[in-house]
């Protein structure tokens, strides 16, 4: 550890799973301890919650794995809550975020990354591309990604086209409905000269 000195000795005189259980066991016994002082602040408050501190950052180790220091949190946590009825959420936000704090700010004992820090970094990644322009890209060398934007755009471009089909022969038969029924003989005037209107739209597109 950075700043302070643990007394390694302890360490080193007991197995180190089963001494850890001991500094989470006196953790807590402590945090309980300050609890039933409340709120009043004295140099017997400060003293244990010290010692608290300490025993939590000895429990943890000076590289305590991303698992472990999950694991390490829910054991305090639970006895804690257990013993006196408090919420995990309060915990969380009154008790174990000084104790975090204390444990950086005293020992430089910060949260380890989770595993999949990798995963994480692709989405990160991929974030970036997406945000990329086509330009962007043809610049950048992605051609690989050019192409795959290029060809999900022309596969969106296909499916916007066959919506609107679809959306518009609804709205049609929905107008020719109304249509028969409130002006029934312009309608049968368009259904018999159908072809003949077909024709004179074909010849105004030429």
């Amino acid at each position: 550890m950075k700043k302070k000195t643990l007394n390694s000795a302890v360490i080193d005189a007991v197995n180190l799973s089963t001494a850890q259980s001991e500094y989470i066991d006196n953790a807590i016994g402590y945090q309980l301890q300050v609890i039933d002082m409340e709120n009043i602040y004295n140099k017997d408050r400060a003293s244990l919650t010290k010692l608290l501190v300490e025993n939590v950052a000895l429990a943890l180790t000076d590289k305590p794995s991303y698992v472990e220091w999950n694991y390490i949190h829910g054991l305090i946590r639970e006895s804690i809550c257990k013993s006196t009825g408090m919420e995990f959420d309060s915990f969380d936000k009154n008790i174990w975020k000084n104790i975090t704090d204390r444990l950086e700010s005293d020992f430089d004992l910060v949260k380890p990354k989770s595993p999949n820090v990798k995963s994480e970094q692709k989405s990160e990644q991929r974030a970036k591309i997406d945000a990329m322009s086509i330009e962007e890209l043809k610049q950048a060398g992605k051609l690989v990604e050019v192409a795959k934007r290029e060809e999900k755009a022309l596969k969106q471009k296909e499916s916007d086209a066959k919506q609107f089909v679809k959306d518009f022969a609804k709205e049609f038969k929905t107008s020719m409905e109304n249509l028969a029924k409130n002006e029934p003989d312009f309608a049968m005037y368009i259904n018999s000269n159908i072809n003949a209107l077909r024709e004179q739209f074909l010849d105004s597109q030429s």
